[in-house]
């Protein structure tokens, strides 16, 4: 069995200037480095899960389906699918994003996050997440979601 690290946000090069990896590469660098999971984490779609996936599969690591979601304020939240259902809903979400948005700027309203939340699960994101700001500045103050 593999070590207990498990990579929750990975981007590929389908994440154009927030990584440079292919998906299957990726899942290659998790097994050198001895990973037991990985999840792929493109911005705004399922763009590398596929070719992800299977490079994952092939190197014995188990493959966790997520993406970015692009928020309506300009935060990004990192969403992992837990369930079948997860999915399903990680796919509404981004079809409503890029409905009638110009390419490459779909944003996800919070309420249709919450709407569809079931399965998923959200990560606090990076430099870009919603919670960084206040966090990096000391303000003590909710968070507005």
């Amino acid at each position: 069995m593999r070590g207990g690290y498990i990579e929750l946000h990975a981007r590929s090069a389908f994440s154009f200037l927030r990584g440079a990896s292919q998906p299957d590469e990726l899942a290659e660098a998790g097994a050198d480095r001895g990973v037991a999971a990985m999840a792929l984490c493109d911005r705004n779609g399922f763009y590398g899960s596929a070719r992800f996936h299977a490079g994952a599969k092939e190197q014995g690591i188990r493959p966790i389906v997520g993406c970015e979601l692009a928020m309506e304020d300009g935060s990004v939240i990192p969403v992992l699918a837990r369930t079948r259902q997860g999915y399903r809903n990680a796919c509404r979400l981004l079809t409503r994003a890029h409905l009638g948005a110009t390419k490459g700027q779909g944003r996800i309203v919070y309420g249709d996050l919450e709407n569809f939340a079931e399965g998923l699960i959200a990560l606090t994101g990076d430099a870009e997440g919603p919670l960084y700001g206040p966090w990096s500045t000391g303000d003590k103050a909710e968070v507005e979601m």
